[in-house]
């Protein structure tokens, strides 16, 4: 994957060294190439001095100004560490100073933000009432945060960033540690405690034993800190290594979770001023600094830039401190997207969702990555069942990636169930029923009864309640206990028809008790005309009597429980009877003489419906039948002869 790198740097000229300014600008805009190349992009950050630099950096992070500013010692570290979090609270870039006279970057990148307060980290002895004086004199009120050493301003300022999510502890005898931990801490929105190496100042006990601390991240070689020291945080977390680098990489990797590492600030491990003046601006995006040691990438920096999709670097200093050849070997070290996988997800109808903010992509070593996407869909409805593609884009990937998003249809509703065994005989509870979805057609879901005891010994009705997975409807089996009894056949065709299904002779009779366990019926081309016996088949769910010569249906109107029904062909004038049997899913009534459709529809669970070749009985020229009774479960049949 190609792109373009090009390098940038930030001065900042006053009219006192406006000349050398121009000199300088000249030189860097010459160590300053378009490259193109397989590489991440690098923008250098810099000033001809430290000054200029963090001056430069305000520039970088605030250009339209501040409200506040962070003003620290550009000489010596100790007290400026833990201004990152401070720089955090107020959106203020973090600017240095002379301790005698305010450094006039300084002063012009203050007038350029026009700043309304200025916080000054340290005492007098670092920056003087002087630096205060002329501050003032340009009408900006300023608080100093100072203790009588670094420690206690560290504490100080910790107070002032506000400690209930715990903080940062590393020691106070050296910088580098807690150039890592700046932005990190920043934008934790915890602040950073400086202690000694071996016993904590009679301030910080005092403070820790009236206040206590959540949680403690310790940072700090292997022998910075004494145990005496660590024991002091009860709840604390130590991450050490054998030097710095290797810290600073450990941190990163520790709170990788809260970082954005596309894009990444790059520091000299050599001197504190740049990275100090960076973790403001690296934390607004929460970014990590990376600390090189020299113009050297460190041993245990080197794999873990390789295996990162860092497509920006951030670096700070000019080349006297990063050189041109190490910004050009950082920018060919990140890994690249080879491939992103497309998502398949899913969902039920109505409900909400939110695409996936992240993808897996494979990186060029191999290995895979969360990375953020961006999705050309704003908001997804999901009013509709069915599938629907979207495409997205991942930054410094080529090709697009898809989301196949199926949304499945709602439960929408369960007919009740109605049953009837014989006294005495046992009833085996259904274990699951079919409920109708959102999209017209039928799934079998769980369902769990409230009881199972039934009185067999006693006739009568009785209910039960069920409740159904996914469904905050109750369905109701209604189960009748009855006394068993003769069956009497109206039609002799169909009697007969029904003596060879339960396999019984001419001369036996036909009781209740035969045909309560029957389910399904074929009695096709029987020449049977009245279906009259038949209501006590009331567990039947699958009857075909087409092409037979029926006229009279009535004792379908009691069969509940049919979900699949055929009538064709018999010459039919009226479907009045079937207008109860809201269970059915297929129904054809197709070949008779039904001019009036209305019986149908309430009978919204059709899936499948039949209706064609049906005339009056008497020719009428121009006939044209009315199928607009069903006109509201229309679109959802998946098979019929019709159309509206």
């Amino acid at each position: 994957m190609i792109r373009t790198q090009r390098k940038f740097c930030f001065l900042n000229p006053t009219k006192k060294n406006f000349i050398l300014s121009l000199f300088l600008m000249s030189l860097f805009l010459f160590t300053c190439p378009l490259i193109a190349s397989a590489s991440a992009y690098t923008v250098r950050i810099a000033g001809y001095d430290k000054y200029q630099t963090a001056a430069a950096i305000s520039q970088q992070g605030w250009p339209n100004g501040a409200d506040a500013a962070i003003l620290a010692y550009g000489e010596d570290y100790p007290d400026a560490l833990s201004a990152g979090p401070l720089a955090h609270k107020y959106n203020a870039p973090i600017l240095l100073t002379d301790s005698y006279t305010l450094n006039s970057d300084t002063a012009a990148e203050l007038k350029r933000l026009k700043v309304k307060k200025v916080y000054i980290i340290g005492g007098q002895a670092v920056i003087s009432n002087e630096v205060q004086k002329q501050l003032t004199a340009m009408k900006i009120p300023t608080e100093r945060l100072a203790g009588q050493d670094r420690y206690e301003t560290s504490l100080l300022v910790a107070q002032a960033v506000g400690l209930s999510k715990g903080a940062f502890v590393t020691t106070g005898m050296n910088y580098p540690d807690a150039l890592s931990i700046g932005p990190i801490a920043a934008a934790n929105e915890m602040p950073i405690l400086l202690v000694p190496p071996t016993e904590l100042t009679p301030t910080q006990k005092d403070f820790l034993a009236k206040t206590k601390i959540s949680s403690a991240v310790i940072v700090a070689g292997y022998y910075d800190l004494s145990d005496n020291v660590l024991n002091q945080f009860p709840e604390y977390e130590l991450i050490s290594g054998y030097d710095a680098y290797d810290r600073n990489i450990k941190l990163i990797k520790r709170f990788s979770g809260d970082l954005n590492l596309d894009t990444v600030y790059v520091s000299t491990g050599g001197s504190f001023s740049d990275g100090l003046a960076a973790s403001a601006l690296a934390q607004k995006e929460k970014n990590p600094i990376i600390l090189l040691q020299g113009n050297t990438i460190p041993y245990t920096t080197l794999p873990f830039i390789q295996s990162k999709l860092i497509s920006k670097f951030f670096i700070l200093g000019g080349t006297g401190v990063i050189s041109s050849s190490t910004e050009s070997t950082l920018a060919e070290l990140p890994a690249e997207i080879e491939s992103v996988a497309d998502v398949t997800d899913s969902i039920i109808e109505q409900q909400k969702y939110e695409p996936p903010k992240t993808v897996t992509a494979t990186k060029s070593d191999g290995s895979t990555e969360e990375v953020p996407v961006t999705w050309t869909l704003s908001s997804v409805q999901t009013l509709k069942s069915g599938t629907y593609r979207f495409e997205g884009r991942v930054k410094n990937y080529s090709d697009s990636v898809f989301l196949k998003l199926t949304i499945y249809p709602k439960a929408s509703k369960a007919e009740n169930i109605t049953a009837e065994i014989i006294l005495g005989e046992s009833y085996d509870f259904p274990e699951t029923v079919e409920v109708a979805m959102s999209d017209g057609s039928s799934e079998t879901y769980p369902v769990t009864w409230n009881t199972k005891i039934v009185p067999l010994n006693k006739a009568g009705s009785y209910s039960f309640q069920g409740t159904i997975e996914g469904l905050t409807q109750k369905i109701t089996l209604t189960l009748k206990v009855s006394e068993d009894a003769k069956i009497t056949f109206t039609d002799s065709e169909l009697h007969s028809a029904v003596r060879r299904k339960l396999h019984k002779s001419s001369s036996e009779s036909i009781y209740k008790s035969d045909v309560l366990d029957i389910t399904s019926l074929n009695f096709r081309n029987d020449d049977i005309t009245d279906l009259t016996g038949l209501e006590y088949f009331v567990n039947l769910k699958t009857l075909d009597v087409g092409n037979n010569q029926l006229t009279k249906i009535a004792a379908l109107g009691k069969l509940k429980n049919l979900r699949t029904l055929k009538l064709n062909d018999n010459g039919l004038k009226d479907v009045s009877a079937l207008k109860t049997l809201t269970s059915l899913t297929y129904l054809d009534i197709s070949d008779n003489y039904i001019t009036n459709f209305t019986p149908l529809k309430g009978l919204t669970q059709l899936t499948t419906l039949y209706l064609d070749d049906n005339e009056p009985f008497d020719d009428v020229d121009g006939y044209t039948p009315d199928y607009s009774p069903i006109r509201a479960y229309y679109d959802n049949l998946d098979k019929k002869d019709f159309s509206l």
